[in-house]
């Protein structure tokens, strides 16, 4: 099987987990409606209520949804079979990392970033959504990337945590384990802590391209070891 047919065939799942999509759509709705409830709030508690399960509820999928995606095939002993058609286990773990980051990315999108058109939209109009997104664009592109690369570190460290548990129960702890441990080891190499008081901005991100190696090697070395 070639390596592009194995990353439709992700694509494909994907696409056609119902069960994701549908929560997936129930956030996006939601986070809108908690959104939309603070331009014209019914009443205090109704909207207070509504915006606190907004928010936990979209971060806990945005973790839960990419170890959902990763942590299939260990359930459904799809990876074994792959391997035994004649895909290598490196390559299969860069299909399978790139095509959970991408509906990641995408799942982003959907329950944060078009709620807050729609709320913005719907607050001051086409002019105001324009001018927000303008001096988005504005942000110094720095920062820009520190958001993109802390993202993928903790990406990254979750992926290796599947790959450690195989995708079960206390992926959890091995992920939290591993964010603790590379955060310490750079605040190690940084001069007292300064860190958090003047940030050296170059340094976050080497840091985190760091992590995203450290962690991928890990994971295609455990990955090549594991009894699939």
């Amino acid at each position: 099987m070639s390596l592009w047919n194995v990353f439709r065939m992700e694509l494909f799942k994907n696409w056609h987990d119902r069960t994701n999509l549908f929560v997936m759509l129930a956030f996006m709705a939601v986070n809108t409606l908690g959104g939309l409830s603070l331009i014209s709030p019914a009443s205090g508690f109704m909207t207070g209520s509504l915006l606190g399960f907004s928010i936990l509820g979209s971060t806990i999928f945005l973790f839960v949804y990419p170890y959902q995606m990763a942590r299939n095939d260990y359930k459904n002993k799809v990876m074994s079979l792959l391997i035994a058609s004649g895909v290598s286990r490196i390559q299969y773990y860069f299909v399978k990392v790139g095509a959970t980051l991408l509906f990641s990315f995408l799942s982003i999108l959907l329950i944060i970033i078009l709620p807050l058109f729609v709320v913005f939209l719907a607050e001051e109009g086409i002019l105001v959504v324009l001018e927000f997104f303008n001096f988005f664009f504005e942000i110094e592109p720095i920062m820009f990337l520190i958001i993109i690369f802390t993202w993928l570190a903790a990406f990254s460290i979750l992926m290796t945590s599947v790959i450690i548990s195989r995708g079960r129960g206390f992926t959890i702890f091995v992920f939290w384990g591993l964010y603790f441990v590379t955060n310490q080891v750079a605040l190690a190499f940084r001069s007292g802590g300064s860190f958090w008081w003047n940030p050296d901005y170059t340094a976050i991100i080497v840091q985190h391209v760091i992590t995203i190696l450290v962690m991928g090697l890990i994971g295609i070395f455990i990955l090549r070891k594991q009894d699939l």
